[in-house]
C-alpha cells in the first residue's frame, strides 16, 4: 500500500470505528490504511489505560490529547509512482485505444519502452492507474449486492430545473435530495434550492427524523458540501458533515468519483423522482416547494412504498416497517444542529473574517490557520483541534475582546505593521501621514484594516491633491475608507467648479479692457 499521511482527526476515526466493534482489517480497508497503522494507534491508547470496549463511552478530547503524543505528520511523495507521470497519456492510450491492452500487459510495454524493468513494481503501476480512475477491466458484468437491514443509506442530489423561490421572488435551480435505504428501498426525498454545506447536513437530519433512526453507514456522492476532497483512499469530509455522522453514531463511506455503480440503488431513484416531479408540476403548476415536499413524502408512504419493487419484488414501505426500522440506530433526544465550518487566517490586526464579519483572536495565533465553527448563536475558533476562542455572533461588522490585544497599544503604533503603514503614508505627504497616525493611536490593531483601506484609496489620487485636501481637515478627524473616498471626490468636484467659474477672455477682447480708473471722471471735473 502506498504511503498515506495521517492527521489527528484521522486517528479519531480509527478509534471511533474500533470502539464500535469493527475489526482492524475492516477499518484498514474502509479508511485506506495499513493494518499495522491501525494497530499502532489502538495499542497506544490501550497502553495509556483507555478502555475501547463498546460499553464504555469514549471521551473525544482525551483521545485526541493522547494521539498528539504519537502522531507524526510526515509527508513524502510516492516517488515510484511519479516515474509513470511522464508517460500518463501513453498509458491511457495503451489501455483505452485498440487493441486495448490489459493492465499487466500495458505495464510490461511501458517498462520495456522506457527501461523501467526492476525499478518499479506492478503494484505501484496499479496505484498510479487508480489515481486517474481508469477502467482497465473488460468485464462489464453487473453484480447486485444486498446488505443487512439498517446497515446502509445511499444519498444523492438530482437537478430538476428552474423554479420560483418565494423567499427571493426569483427563479432558482431546484434540486431533489434523495436518501434511499439499501435494504428495503424505502426512501426520503426533499426538494431544495441549495446544495450548501449546511443544507446538505440538514437534509440528512431530516431524513433520519423521517425514518425514525439512523443507519450504520452513509454512502454519499462526492459533493463539495459533504466531501471536500474526493478520493478512494483519502476522502476529506466537511467538518459539519463529519460531526453529524459522529452525533448519530454512523460512518461515511463516499462513492468514488464518476462511479455511479458504487451507489446504484439511489442512482436508479433519480429517474423515478424526476418523473414524479414532472407529474406533480403538471397536476399543480403553482405548487410551492412546501407543497411539493409534502406531496412527495405522502406518495412515498402511501403509493410508491406499498407497490412491489422491480428488483426486490417486495413493498418498500412495508419491508421498512417490519424488518428495517426496528434495527435502525436510535435517534438522540435533540436533532443535530448543522454548523458551518470555515478555515480562516488570523490577520496582523488580530482578526479573522467569517461570513463578512470580523472576530478578534489572541496575539499568539497571528498568521496561523484556524478552523471556525459557526452556529446560530456562537462562533468557536479551533487551532490544532483545541478551542482557543469563542464569540457570540457579531451584531455589527466586528466583535472584539480587548484581552486579545497587547497591553501597551501606544508602543504598538511605532512598530511592526502599523509603522509600515505610517511609512507608506509619509510617501504621499506629512499631512496625510499625520492623519493616518491619528487614526492608529486610539487602537493600532483595531484600526489597522481601516487605515489599509484609506491608504489604498489615497494612492489612486495625486499625492499633492491628497496633501492639500487633508491639510484642511481639523486635528483628530476620523475617516473610514468609504468616508475618505467621498471626501476626496467632493474635493475634486469643488476644484472643478472653481475652475469653471473663472472668466476667460480672448486676446482680441483684452484690447478693449480698461482699468477702473478710466471710468473715474472726478479728476477731469477739478
Amino acid at each position: 500500500m502506498a504511503f498515506k499521511g495521517i492527521k489527528l482527526m484521522d486517528t479519531w476515526e480509527i478509534i471511533r470505528r474500533y470502539h464500535d466493534g469493527q475489526k482492524k482489517r475492516t477499518i484498514a480497508k474502509a479508511l485506506g490504511y495499513d493494518r499495522k497503522t491501525v494497530r499502532k494507534y489502538i495499542k497506544h491508547l490501550e497502553s495509556k489505560g483507555v478502555s475501547l470496549d463498546s460499553n464504555t463511552p469514549l471521551e473525544k478530547e482525551q483521545v485526541l490529547q493522547m494521539m498528539r503524543e504519537v502522531i507524526t505528520n510526515t509527508e513524502r511523495t510516492a516517488d515510484k509512482q511519479t516515474l509513470f507521470e511522464a508517460y500518463r497519456q501513453e498509458i491511457i492510450d495503451l489501455v483505452t485505444k485498440p487493441p486495448e491492452l490489459k493492465l499487466k500487459t500495458a505495464f510490461a510495454v511501458i517498462c520495456q519502452r522506457h527501461d523501467l524493468a526492476g525499478k518499479v513494481s506492478y503494484s505501484s503501476f496499479k496505484r498510479f492507474a487508480r489515481r486517474y480512475q481508469l477502467d482497465f477491466s473488460p468485464d462489464k458484468t453487473t453484480c447486485r449486492i444486498e446488505v443487512e437491514p439498517a446497515s446502509q443509506l445511499q444519498v444523492d442530489y438530482c437537478k430538476l430545473g428552474l423554479r420560483l423561490d418565494p423567499e427571493t421572488g426569483k427563479s432558482r435551480v431546484l434540486y431533489a435530495f434523495i436518501a434511499t435505504l439499501s435494504y428495503s428501498r424505502h426512501k426520503y426525498v426533499e426538494f431544495t434550492f441549495g446544495q450548501t454545506q449546511q443544507s446538505f447536513v440538514q437534509s440528512h437530519v431530516n431524513a433520519f427524523t423521517f425514518f425514525g433512526g439512523a443507519t450504520k453507514t452513509i454512502v454519499p456522492d462526492n459533493l463539495k458540501a459533504g466531501v471536500i476532497k474526493p478520493s478512494l483512499y483519502d476522502p476529506q469530509f466537511n467538518r459539519s458533515y463529519q460531526e453529524m455522522a459522529e452525533y448519530y453514531g454512523c460512518f461515511i463511506d463516499p462513492a468514488r468519483v464518476a462511479h455511479p455503480k458504487d451507489k446504484p440503488k439511489v442512482e436508479r431513484d433519480v429517474q423515478t423522482i424526476r418523473e414524479k416531479y414532472k407529474e406533480l408540476i403538471a397536476i399543480d403548476p403553482t405548487a410551492t416547494i412546501m407543497d411539493l415536499n409534502r406531496k412527495i413524502l405522502d406518495w412515498l408512504r402511501n403509493d410508491y412504498g406499498i407497490k412491489k419493487h422491480g428488483t426486490t419484488h417486495q413493498k418498500p414501505f412495508l419491508v421498512f416497517q417490519e424488518e428495517e426500522q426496528p434495527k435502525l440506530l436510535p435517534l438522540p433526544e435533540q436533532p443535530f444542529e448543522a454548523a458551518i465550518w470555515k478555515e480562516a487566517t488570523v490577520h496582523p490586526d488580530h482578526y479573522i473574517q467569517v461570513q463578512k464579519k470580523s472576530y478578534s483572536i489572541p496575539g499568539a495565533y497571528l498568521g496561523k490557520k484556524v478552523w471556525v465553527k459557526v452556529t446560530h448563536n456562537t462562533v468557536e475558533v479551533y487551532f490544532n483541534e483545541q478551542l482557543i476562542k469563542q464569540h457570540p455572533i457579531a451584531k455589527g461588522f466586528r466583535q472584539t475582546d480587548p484581552h486579545d490585544f497587547p497591553e501597551n497599544l501606544a508602543v504598538a503604533v511605532d512598530r511592526g505593521f502599523p509603522l509600515f503603514l505610517q511609512n507608506e503614508a509619509a510617501k504621499i505627504g506629512p499631512q496625510f501621514a499625520l492623519l493616518i497616525r491619528n487614526i492608529l493611536i486610539p487602537h493600532a490593531f483595531m484600526n489597522m484594516r481601516r487605515v489599509q483601506g484609506i491608504l489604498t484609496i489615497a494612492k489612486t489620487y495625486p499625492a499633492q491633491l491628497v496633501e492639500s485636501a487633508v491639510a484642511e481637515l481639523t486635528t483628530g478627524s476620523f475617516y473610514t475608507p468609504k468616508h475618505f473616498k467621498a471626501f476626496m471626490d467632493k474635493t475634486i468636484t469643488i476644484k472643478q467648479e472653481e475652475q469653471s467659474n473663472e472668466f476667460f477672455l480672448s486676446q482680441e477682447t483684452r484690447l478693449f479692457v480698461r482699468d477702473s480708473s478710466y471710468f473715474d471722471h472726478s479728476s477731469q471735473r477739478n
